[in-house]
């Protein structure tokens, strides 16, 4: 029976996106995706477990100083093409994308748990446009067969939630199963989050990264960012219906997809 959750000793939330069924009856390919939180606390074996994947692309969408301080491990993907977010980063999307990290961010200063769930809420829908580039990379690698692909974030819930529900949507996955997937991030995280948050790193400099702020606030105010609220992703889904029809109208408006490059998507992920 194949595994949706794996363990690999040292990830967080890494999970195969195998097994679900799009609107023509045709299933999502097993060890084809994966999605995760970020990759650089693996253990000796966790790296051995990971290597055995295959992985051919690493797809980062963290932001620069994410990725900078916390580098994925290069020896549990030692054949990967590494793509990141900085890379592909258009000029107009890094200026949205430090707008966006200041919007929920600046959140927490207010004190009030609901500022900071509404602030979160609303912060969906825009990394359609400040991971545009990198999600259209990613789309064109799957499309190339350059599979097994893994694609994470910091905590492999909201970046990588928006790029899951893209994906899955383009193969024809319905609405309930892309919200099914998202919540499932809500049982792997719950109970753990504050250590991996304890984990954050100094650098060298001694600037301690936002995993330690975060984790000296309060329970009550840190948990809408650590939750994986079903509003979220439901406000994510209703804007793409409401801006673009579905997500194939935002592929091709926004990503400069071509019809034959989402069919392609079709072809190597599904069975």
């Amino acid at each position: 029976m194949k595994q949706r959750v794996l363990s690999i000793e040292g990830t967080l939330n890494f999970r195969d996106l195998g097994g679900y069924i799009n609107a023509d009856g045709r299933s999502v390919k097993w060890g084809k995706l994966y999605r995760s939180a970020q990759l650089n606390r693996m253990s000796p074996k966790g790296i051995q477990d990971m290597a055995a994947l295959g992985i051919q692309t690493v797809v980062d969408l963290r932001f620069t100083d994410e990725s900078n301080k916390s580098p994925t491990i290069a020896e549990a993907v030692p054949n990967a093409e590494m793509l990141s977010w900085h890379s592909e980063r258009e000029h107009d999307s890094g200026q949205k994308s430090d707008h966006m990290i200041r919007s929920w961010r600046d959140s927490l200063d207010s004190n009030d748990p609901a500022q900071v769930r509404e602030a979160m809420r609303i912060n969906y829908p825009q990394k359609l446009y400040t991971h545009r580039a990198i999600y259209k990379k990613m789309l064109l690698r799957i499309a190339e067969g350059n599979t097994p692909l893994v694609f994470h974030c910091a905590a492999g819930k909201d970046r990588t939630g928006v790029a899951a529900a893209l994906i899955l949507s383009l193969i024809g996955v319905d609405d309930q199963q892309i919200v099914d997937d998202y919540l499932l991030t809500q049982k792997e995280i719950e109970g753990r989050m504050e250590t991996w948050l304890a984990g954050g790193a100094t650098t060298k400099e001694g600037y301690q990264d936002f995993q330690s702020k975060l984790a000296r606030q309060p329970r009550e105010m840190i948990k809408p960012v650590l939750d994986a609220d079903i509003t979220y992703i439901e406000t994510l889904l209703d804007y793409v219906k409401e801006k673009y029809g579905s997500f194939h109208g935002y592929a091709v408006d926004q990503l400069e997809l071509a019809d034959k490059e989402v069919d392609a998507l079709q072809v190597q992920l599904l069975s």
